[in-house]
């Protein structure tokens, strides 16, 4: 009976999500993953004509480049976790045919002075 419920304790606290601020790089990976999911729902990604990516990697390589420039050490010490999640939200959101509310999202919405901050928040 012991070992049952620290083996189920254990499974609960595998599940729970790490405490703690999120990091500039994590806030990258999942800025990227999002900006390639839309990439794919908007059928950018394949063999083709006029298709921005040649396949999911180059996506990622492409949009983290992107996360990184916008969101370095110098200008993001630390992220805004409300920021990021309105960052990823307006990703998840974005319309494939506006230009404009491409630009919007990546620049203004998820650009670094909605996502990041000075310092992290306890």
């Amino acid at each position: 009976m012991r070992i049952s419920t620290s083996l189920s304790l254990l499974s609960l606290l595998a599940l729970l999500p790490a405490c703690g601020p999120t990091t500039r790089e994590d806030a990258q990976d999942q800025a990227t993953n999002s900006a390639c999911d839309f990439y794919e729902g908007c059928e950018e990604i394949g063999s083709g004509d006029g298709k921005e990516f040649q396949d999911r990697k180059e996506c990622e390589v492409k949009a983290r480049d992107f996360f990184q420039g916008a969101w370095t050490a110098n200008n993001c010490p630390a992220i805004n976790e409300k920021g990021l999640e309105t960052c990823l939200e307006r990703i998840r959101t974005t319309s494939c045919s506006s230009g404009t509310d491409f630009f919007n999202t990546a620049f203004i919405v998820c650009g670094s002075g909605s996502v990041c901050q000075e310092e992290a928040q306890d």
